[in-house]
């Protein structure tokens, strides 16, 4: 019994001491999330898409597939002419197509984006970011019933798309060259309205904002304002009333908001319900997130 414990400790001996040589790095691309590997080509801005990633572990990718664009649990929206040319009931008739971006303008994609986008969030916010974001060239929305493939026409264009773990935005082509400021204005409340709608169940909000209006089915279409609400629809919804006002924080200046007009100015707010809610919001998101959120909607290219 001696004899086999000292062998069985002497190979342990020698295991200990074998020489596998120097340790070194591999030479491929890291995995990331699967199959995705960054950086995903040697262009000078994929190594501020690989920093990104490594920063807020938020995947930028240029290079996709449909399914990568368009799957969910339930269904896959992503646009395909060999069998979406009859009605899905599960995407109501219409489904999505995606473009991967055009590498020779992701460069200026991802200026865009950093502008119109990134450059507002706070440290919170850039944790929060979706696992993916996809860099198109062309988002659009398609009908699924016409029994062929949709015309220009009958498509219409997006700037961003909401998926299910991933948040795809357009623009990744030729004309992101000659952009006017009023396109570059919507693609900021476009993709800024979708990235919170994403967040919007993940982030705390204040009670007191509830407390201001009565959510009831009563209300008149036309006493929205004096009630506190700025959409009908959100009469009977606290939830989508909070939603609301971030939009209009994001879609609309300071300026907008208090003029002849606007639903600040008391001419609207004829009972201060929406300049008391609006101001709840705004100083909950400086004083919890250390977030301006109005400087979103005051930053308008003329």
């Amino acid at each position: 019994m001696k004899n086999i414990l000292w062998l069985f400790l002497g190979c342990c001996l020698l295991a200990s001491c074998w020489d596998e040589g120097e340790l070194a790095p591999t030479q491929e691309p890291e995995l990331i999330y699967g199959k995705y590997t960054l950086p995903q080509g040697n262009h000078d801005y994929d190594d501020d898409i690989v920093k990104f990633y490594r920063q807020y572990s938020s995947l930028i990718l240029y290079k996709f597939t449909s399914k990568d664009f368009g799957w969910s649990p339930t269904s896959n929206v992503a646009w395909d002419i060999t069998r979406d040319t009859v009605y899905d009931e599960y995407t109501q008739g219409l489904k999505w197509n995606a473009v991967p971006a055009d590498e020779q303008y992701v460069g200026e994609q991802l200026e865009l984006l950093n502008e119109k986008f990134l450059n507002y969030l706070s440290d919170t916010f850039f944790y929060l970011l979706p696992q993916k974001i996809l860099l198109c060239s062309v988002i659009e929305r398609l009908p699924t019933h016409l029994g062929y493939d949709p015309t220009p026409d009958e498509r219409a264009p997006f700037n961003v798309y909401v998926g299910y773990y991933h948040l795809a935005v357009s623009c990744g082509n030729s004309k992101i060259l000659t952009m006017t400021a009023e396109e570059r204005n919507q693609f900021k409340i476009d993709v800024c309205t979708a990235y919170f709608e994403t967040i919007l169940n993940v982030l705390e909000k204040p009670q007191d904002f509830f407390l201001i209006s009565t959510y009831m089915d009563g209300i008149a279409e036309d006493a929205i304002y004096e009630n506190g609400f700025l959409e009908h629809s959100s009469r009977t919804s606290p939830n989508e009333d909070w939603f609301d006002y971030i939009k209009l924080a994001i879609g609309n200046s300071i300026e907008e908001l208090e003029a002849e007009g606007g639903v600040l100015n008391e001419s609207i707010d004829v009972n201060g319900k929406i300049r008391e809610k609006y101001t709840i919001m705004t100083e909950f998101f400086k004083s919890k997130y250390h977030f301006d959120i109005q400087a979103i909607g005051n930053d308008v290219e003329r």
